[in-house]
């Protein structure tokens, strides 16, 4: 699935362990609740889910994101 994020938009995750975000194009931040820091992706990019509590994504322009299960 590709979701498309304008500038400071938010997409939240719960209970997506094992999900992996690709940023497609674009940037984004990526903070993981029981983590202590952010991750900053940019195009061809990708974060792994490790937990089940919130995950915030946020784009730092427009952003295309990827959800691979």
């Amino acid at each position: 699935m590709v979701l498309r994020l304008n500038n400071n938009d938010f997409l939240r995750l719960r209970g997506a362990r094992g999900v992996a975000i690709e940023v497609v194009d674009g940037r984004v931040w990526i903070t993981e609740d029981g983590f202590r820091a952010d991750s900053f992706l940019a195009a061809g990019g990708r974060y792994l889910v490790g937990g089940d509590g919130l995950v915030l994504v946020g784009a730092e322009a427009t952003t295309e994101v990827r959800l691979v299960p």
